[in-house]
């Protein structure tokens, strides 16, 4: 069974998953910055570089910790106090700072100019606990919490395979957008979920 930080747990949150023997010992954690930043940074990193259609050379540093880090909200999933899954949810006040809105066209942008704005971003599950609910559980976690702060839309910039899952939460993909620099042949997107 999956244990819930009691920060969790406060606002009633309840996250089925899948039933799999890797379920067994597995942790949600809320964490603070700067706690497990450095392990969190790791396994992005980790996590991603293995991947198809990444830039090597971004995916060759040590860690992947932006400034963004440091006000966003992190929850991690652990095993034997081991990352399994990590995931981060930062809110703006404009889409100055919110990551990759250069990548918004201008008709996107004014689908949520002059709204509090939430941002999904960070999502990284380990190879081998893929396909049994963690990434459900982060992005619902994240959007119960976006709506507790009284967010009043949601981007999110999704990889290919995410569309689907996010659009089951209630996400609506706006466009298919240039892909990023640290990802130069994966496909981006643009998902809005309005709250």
């Amino acid at each position: 069974m999956l244990a819930q930080h009691s920060t969790l747990t406060k606002f009633g949150m309840t996250h089925p998953l899948t039933r799999s023997p890797q379920q067994a010992g597995l942790e949600l954690l809320e964490v603070d910055y700067p706690e497990k930043i450095k392990e969190i940074g790791r396994f992005r990193i980790k996590g991603w570089k293995m991947e198809k259609g990444v830039d090597p050379a971004f995916f060759s540093k040590d860690t992947w910790i932006d400034s963004l880090d440091q006000r966003a909200n992190h929850w991690v999933i652990t095993k034997n106090q081991q990352i399994v899954a990590a995931s981060r949810l930062s809110f703006h006040d404009s889409l100055h700072d919110v990551p990759y809105a250069d990548f918004m066209k201008d008709e996107h942008k004014r689908l949520v100019e002059n709204r509090r704005i939430a941002s999904i971003n960070r999502l990284v599950v380990a190879p081998d606990y893929r396909g049994i609910g963690l990434s459900g559980l982060l992005d619902q976690v994240r959007i119960d919490r976006a709506v507790a702060q009284k967010a009043e839309v949601i981007i999110a910039f999704p990889q290919l395979v995410r569309l689907e899952p996010l659009k089951k939460k209630g996400f609506i993909l706006i466009d298919q957008l240039e892909n990023i620099p640290e990802m130069p042949e994966r496909p981006f997107f643009l998902m809005i979920k309005n709250l």
